[in-house]
């Protein structure tokens, strides 16, 4: 899920979710941040490797975070999730997760 304004936007793969939070960032500056090859980023958005969840972690964090904020903690990204999924018309999205 991604947060856009006070809107949830579901990510439907890892590619989009890496991309997201490449954020226009060129490849090699963001494998910097990640701490992975640049020729890792190419093919964690081609679909060509899966990342860690450390990686993932990390973009997660990076798309919840807005400009100049601090990255968020585990705990404070669940709060939003369950903030935002309270939305009475997000009742099939709650079901689908439940049976997760």
């Amino acid at each position: 899920m991604h947060f856009a304004g006070d809107k949830i936007v579901a990510f439907e793969s890892v590619e989009e979710l890496i991309r997201a939070a490449r954020n226009g960032r060129s490849q090699k500056e963001f494998a910097d941040l990640l701490e992975v090859d640049q020729s890792m980023v190419s093919k964690y958005e081609r679909g060509k490797a899966s990342p860690p969840i450390s990686v993932i972690n990390r973009c997660m964090r990076l798309v919840h975070t807005a400009v100049g904020e601090t990255a968020p903690s585990a705990e404070q990204l669940a709060e939003r999730v369950r903030v935002s999924l309270a939305d009475p018309d997000l009742g099939p999205v709650r079901s689908a997760l439940s049976r997760l």
